[in-house]
């Protein structure tokens, strides 16, 4: 299914830019999806990252949906999701005490730069206890990290972050969404993304700066509240410019924070 005359359409009036490659960096996402279909859904940053910086992209599924006569088809979309997208698979166990330790185990494993999870007002019950996992596990870890909390059901009250997702990214995200088709059957959640995405620069342009202020020019956005976590504690961050087009190096810009946390430097390849 295509989706693009859709979204050009959508996108025509306002100042849009394409998908633009930026130098590679090391850069590991690890992505906390409460259910299948998550990862199409909030995955515009890592699925930028990907494209933009070649970043690795690993999904944690953390639940397979609450009814488990479903769970072996939602398993079997999710795996297809995932390979379209380009992005690794892990699925946690059922048992959430569990959950913690292959969570903490995967992150010792992986060393992510990057981990995104549903911030703790997220109303759906999954979601919040995702973000309430994240929350725990990171406790017990040492590790120095960027920590994306996202937003689907319920709105952040302070996010601080504005992605701009390029039109390339949103027809893949659609039709990875296509492919939890018992999903979209009973909610087209893929043909409504991209007004989704609409309200979140309408919102978060007024929001995430100053009310009254100058609102930035993008069709699609996301809004996250990125922090920064380390010895133990989620701290604020500095970012240059809480609208971050598509014209920024996500990967160069989350780095450089990560080595004013850390005192070392990245090489771009």
């Amino acid at each position: 299914m295509e989706f693009t005359q859709f979204i050009e359409t959508l996108s025509a009036p306002f100042l849009s830019h394409p998908l633009i490659p930026k130098p590679s960096l090391p850069f590991t996402i690890l992505i906390l999806s409460p259910h299948p279909d998550d990862e199409s859904i909030i995955g515009s940053l890592p699925l930028r990252l990907m494209h933009e910086n070649n970043a690795h992209i690993i999904n944690v599924a953390v639940t397979l949906g609450s009814k488990k006569e479903k769970q072996k088809i939602r398993l079997k979309e999710l795996q297809n999701a995932c390979q379209f997208l380009e992005m690794d698979l892990d699925v946690l166990s059922e048992d959430w005490p569990t959950k913690a330790k292959e969570l903490k185990s995967l992150i010792q494993k992986y060393q992510p730069n990057l981990i995104l999870a549903p911030h703790l007002k997220d109303h759906h019950p999954t979601h919040i206890k995702t973000g309430k996992l994240l929350e725990k596990v990171l406790k017990t870890s040492k590790i120095k990290t960027l920590v994306a909390w996202t937003e689907f059901w319920g709105a952040m009250e302070k996010p601080n972050c504005l992605v701009e997702v390029p039109n390339e990214i949103l027809e893949l995200q659609m039709k990875a969404l296509v492919m939890h088709a018992g999903e979209v059957a009973r909610n087209p959640y893929h043909l409504r993304l991209p007004a989704w995405m609409m309200d979140n620069v309408r919102r978060g342009g007024e929001i995430i700066s100053n009310v009254g202020g100058e609102v930035p020019k993008m069709p699609f956005g996301v809004i996250y509240h990125l922090q920064l976590f380390k010895n133990g504690k989620l701290t604020k961050v500095k970012l240059p410019t809480p609208f971050l087009s598509s014209l920024a190096d996500l990967a160069q810009i989350f780095n450089e924070i990560l080595e004013a946390a850390s005192g070392s430097k990245t090489k771009v390849k």
